[in-house]
């Protein structure tokens, strides 16, 4: 048996691997972790936390050895500065059939690891995605955003409801990421990079991911009950700050779809019509409204465009 063999097998198999991405915000990640740690898991299970640490330093290491845990909760290092790479070193060094990934500002609800398990078992599908509710530093929304409506995901599907990111028609939720999502690693993962790492320090690696396996034609659900809280932080409630957040999005989305396109020249053409839509009738209702709303449907427009930096945004 070769060495590799010998050491998958004195390996425990696990079901399911929970892996947070992380670089130098540790207060929340702690907060992560706990969370993680505190999943009300009713079936003969096992699981584990792998923390993929993307920071030069490997600051999370204290952070993780700080807890005394019976599940297994592991840090790694995983590059410099690119969240792909940090991504690809955490589905690989995961034991798990399943992958689960969260994002170290934010906390999984007790029940949110069963219903992503039980969902993918019910449905048969290759990744099912669930809902993101905030929480915010000072205790309120931001006054322009009353209900934190720009720092909520929620598709409110039914369960088990299947997600079609490639399709336009009818209109339904559609976008798709890493944020609160389980994915069969069977099904979802192939080779050592999954994640594109060219996109790695800009940011849209796993909505890249995602529409080449839904290409593919994987399945994708919505599942109820898996629920995740972000915090937000002091310095993301400002409304430029949504602005920056919002165009530079759209950007990413706009090169993704060109990424995975077979006919670029008709996509590129696609996405500026749209934009271009956007900006009229957008522009128009700001004129005669002035509401947040329609900036932040401007911005989307002018990042289709191309106006919008790749860099990562100050928070």
């Amino acid at each position: 048996m070769t060495e590799a063999g010998e050491r998958a097998l004195s390996q425990p198999a696990i079901d399911i691997s929970i892996v947070v991405p992380c670089y130098d915000r540790l207060n929340l990640l702690t907060r992560t972790i706990q969370a993680c740690l505190s999943q009300q898991v009713d079936a003969p299970i096992s699981w584990e936390i792998v923390v993929a640490d993307n920071h030069p330093d490997r600051l999370a290491a204290p952070v993780v050895s700080a807890f005394d845990s019976t599940i297994p909760l592991r840090h790694i290092a995983a590059g410099d500065r690119n969240i792909a790479e940090a991504r690809n070193l955490g589905v690989k060094a995961a034991r798990g059939a399943f992958i689960a990934f969260v994002d170290d500002d934010e906390a999984p609800e007790p029940g949110w690891l069963m219903a992503h398990y039980r969902c993918l078992a019910r449905t048969g599908a290759d990744a099912s995605f669930g809902a993101i509710s905030p929480i915010f530093e000072g205790g309120s929304p931001p006054g322009w955003d009353p209900q934190g409506r720009y720092y909520s995901t929620d598709f409110g599907l039914p369960d088990g409801t299947t997600i079609e990111p490639l399709k336009w028609f009818p209109p339904r939720p559609r976008g798709v990421s890493t944020a609160n999502v389980m994915l069969k690693r069977s099904s979802c993962f192939s080779g050592d990079k999954p994640f594109d790492e060219d996109f790695g320090r800009t940011g849209g690696e796993d909505t890249l991911l995602l529409l080449r396996l839904a290409q593919a034609g994987r399945r994708f659900v919505w599942c109820v009950g898996a629920e995740v809280v972000e915090f937000n932080e002091a310095g993301r409630q400002s409304f430029r700050y949504m602005c920056r957040r919002v165009q530079r999005s759209s950007r990413h989305s706009a090169e993704v779809r060109m990424a995975i396109s077979s006919h670029k020249l008709l996509t590129r053409m696609s996405v500026y019509f749209i934009a271009l839509s956007q900006l009229s009738v957008f522009g128009t209702l700001w004129a005669l409204r002035r509401k947040p709303a329609y900036v932040l449907q401007i911005c989307k427009a002018l990042g289709k465009l191309g106006f919008a930096r790749f860099e990562f945004i100050p928070e």
